[in-house]
């Protein structure tokens, strides 16, 4: 299954340099992926387990696991941003207004 037949079947589309991984996991788990492709290899950005005998079909499923990664992974780019902005108040700060 391509990019084009996920984001066909109902997953999000990524941004371009990333894409989707499914993996096989224990205990009748499959773990999506969310991967940033680097020069030579890649990095998983965010992921999620899911048990695919839990839905009617193999590919909601999947689905499902995608749009469950691409949610977390906007919660965590969202968090990561409200921390960057936070520590520019990092410091002492003197009620008598000075350095």
């Amino acid at each position: 299954m391509s990019m084009a037949d996920l984001v066909a079947a109902g997953a999000p589309e990524l941004p371009p340099g990333y894409f989707y991984r499914v993996r096989p996991k224990s205990f009748g788990l499959l773990k999506v992926e969310i991967r940033r492709q680097g020069r030579w290899l890649s990095s998983c950005v965010e992921d999620v387990c899911i048990r695919p005998a839990n839905y009617a079909t193999a590919e909601r499923a999947i689905v499902a696991a995608c749009v469950q990664a691409v949610e977390w992974w906007g919660e965590r780019q969202a968090d990561a941003k409200a921390l960057a902005e936070a520590r520019a108040f990092t410091g002492d700060h003197d009620p008598k207004g000075g350095r």
